[in-house]
């Protein structure tokens, strides 16, 4: 570890057998393919061993979870016709039979989870919607304080350097696997490898992704004007390049870059199917290298010419910039403005949000307080003109490669005019004075989301809250349903209050919907949540056989209809992170709770209703 944080690497030896001639691996969402990548006598895998299994629920207390959950979405009627329908399904011998094959199905699959494959392709690698907007997520880092990182330039050599060092822990798997609470309960570490190195590639119906070799792939992209820069990060003493080399080498990358030229990049932002035939074309026309060169990447960092002042300017910048100085295919694009703003876009086919929020902390963290060892400060211009130049990648176009950029750029410009995203920072109170009220804060905030829903609709709303399920090996999410009859009762008493309202009853109706949420996300956490449960059920239905009429009721899809689709990060050095709606007709609501304040993210494509900025409103309010 002192070597690493001196910048001395300690590369693997390349291995052959485990990428291939080609220099990768290429995944199609099977964890188990992977699965020997990881050295359990290394400090990061050591827990997965051990980890225990994804459960399969009981059936009945899926459905006794899911009628509970759809009972505020309908009228006492519909309730009645689902409940109905719900049992009926229960007492029947087909769901008995469906649920013997999911038990099954986890028991074959004992080195994994009876639904990672299903999630990671179905969830991802199939759709075929754009991965900016719809996948993508961004995280907003706060100013640094350091003089030297306050330029473009100082601010992405700093954090390209502390980006490093993290990426050489999980290479070499000397990192500290996780550990959740006082208990310190292991967590699945699976997802680091598919971090570093690593690109989603557009295929027709179901993408892929790639791990490439890091023994032999240390290198970076440095995007600016559109056009790619391969820069290698080590030099002939195989150390990674100080803090004055980086600065170096990026403002060589800025020299250089000229202007803007055709934006090869533009590609990435459209639907997959379509990315999938450029890229084609790309290959055919002899850019196979120059691909390689970006795909294979430790990371990409994005210098842009922007150079917003608001909070709400800084979040659009990251989350989907222009359209044209990024490659939205890569797990992590560092992106730093005009200005020295700066963040990070993450694409998260294979990898949730966790461990690249634990790699964030570790990068924005340490640099902040001056824990990160920034290597040799005074060279000579002879000595850093040694350096290995920053090579453009070269492409080769023809009129139809330029007619899809135009094309791409085109969609992706009219996406940007139909969003609306709306952010505020809440100072009135946070984390503390939450927890002092014995409240569990995002409990709280997630209450805060449907009273405002419901002041600015008179609705309740299907709304999913992503929870984390790493304690399974192989585990990632499930859906914790926010709308409850407890929170239902809150908004509307709420709303209804009158003067003479006893505060006492208000008080109870939200203790009572806080309660119910801690609950249901406490369930949702073991596994045992109702969405991936009757995901699993459903898919096991085999072609031929008659669907039951609890698949096909009415509530079923209201339920699963994510008109409010939220996540919660928190780190007090974020200034902000987001995502997109999952509906057209959805919010996409992302926050982060500090000890003082909440941080707030809304985006929809309701862009001439003002949806965003109303809901702000009403959640500040």
């Amino acid at each position: 570890l002192n070597q690493l944080a001196n910048g001395i690497l300690q590369l693997p030896r390349s291995n052959a057998s485990m990428y291939g001639v080609q220099g990768f691996r290429e995944c199609h969402g099977d964890y188990r393919q992977e699965i020997d990548m990881e050295d359990t006598s290394l400090p990061l895998y050591r827990f997965q061993p051990s980890l225990p299994r994804l459960p399969v629920p009981k059936l009945s207390d899926t459905i006794a979870l899911y009628l509970r959950s759809v009972q505020p979405l309908t009228t006492p009627t519909q309730y009645a016709r689902t409940s109905d329908a719900a049992k009926d399904f229960l007492r029947s011998s087909f769901a008995q039979e469906l649920q013997k094959r999911l038990q099954d199905r986890a028991e074959e699959r004992n080195d994994s989870s009876y639904l990672a494959e299903w999630w990671n392709q179905l969830g991802y690698l199939q759709v075929r919607d754009p991965v900016v907007f719809n996948v993508s997520y961004f995280v907003h880092f706060a100013d640094p304080i350091d003089p030297r990182q306050k330029s473009q330039i100082g601010r992405a050599a700093s954090l390209t350097r502390a980006a490093l060092l993290f990426r050489e822990q999980v290479v070499n798997g000397t990192l500290e696997p996780e550990q959740l609470g006082r208990n310190k309960t292991p967590i699945c570490a699976t997802a680091y490898k598919y971090m570093f190195n690593a690109c989603r590639i557009p295929q027709r119906q179901q993408d892929a992704y790639r791990i490439y070799d890091p023994a032999i792939h240390n290198h970076i992209v440095v995007m600016h004007h559109n056009k790619f820069f391969r820069v290698d990060i080590v030099n002939d003493q195989k150390e990674i390049l100080s803090f004055m080399e980086l600065c170096h080498q990026f403002q060589s990358v800025v020299d250089q870059a000229g202007g803007k030229e055709s934006a090869i990049g533009a590609l990435s932002s459209a639907n997959r199917d379509d990315w999938a035939d450029s890229r084609a074309q790309l290959l055919a026309l002899g850019n196979e290298e120059s691909l390689s060169v970006i795909e294979s990447s430790i990371l990409i960092v994005n210098l842009d010419d922007a150079s917003p002042v608001t909070q709400q300017e800084t979040a659009r910048a990251l989350w989907h910039g222009d359209g044209r100085n990024r490659f939205y295919d890569k797990c992590i694009q560092m992106i730093v403005l005009g200005n020295g703003k700066a963040g990070l876009l993450a694409e998260h086919s294979m990898l949730d949000g966790m461990p690249i929020a634990r790699f964030t902390d570790f990068v924005i963290s340490r640099l902040y307080r001056n824990q990160i060892e920034m290597g040799m400060d005074k060279f000579t211009t002879q000595e850093l003109n040694r350096l290995k130049k920053p090579q453009q990648v070269p492409f080769t176009f023809n009129s139809k490669v330029l007619e899809r950029i135009r094309e791409a750029e085109y969609v992706f410009d009219r996406t940007v005019e139909e969003h609306e995203v709306a952010t505020s920072t809440f100072y009135g109170f946070g984390a503390n004075m939450m927890k002092q009220l014995n409240c569990s804060p995002d409990a709280f905030v997630q209450l805060s989301i449907q009273l405002a829903y419901y002041k600015l609709f008179g609705i309740n709303v299907a709304t999913y809250e992503s929870t984390q399920t790493r304690t399974f090996l192989h585990g990632r999410t499930e859906t914790t349903r926010i709308c409850s009859a407890e929170s239902a009762r809150f908004t509307s008493a709420m709303v209804a209050a009158q003067p003479n309202t006893d505060p006492k009853q208000l008080s109870g109706y939200l203790k009572k919907a806080l309660d119910a949420h801690v609950a249901y996300t406490r369930q949702a956490a073991k596994g045992c949540g109702v969405d991936r449960h009757l995901m699993a059920l459903q898919l096991l239905i085999k072609e031929g056989e008659e669907v039951p009429a609890f698949f096909q009721d009415p509530a079923m899809k209201k339920a699963r209809y994510w008109l409010i689709s939220t996540s919660h990060l928190t780190n007090e050095l974020f200034d902000g992170w987001g995502f997109g709606e999952v509906v057209p007709e959805g919010l996409g609501i992302a926050y982060t709770i500090k000890n003082g304040s909440v941080q707030l993210f809304v985006a929809c494509r309701q862009q001439r209703s003002d949806w965003g900025k109303r809901m702000v409103h009403y959640l500040e309010e």
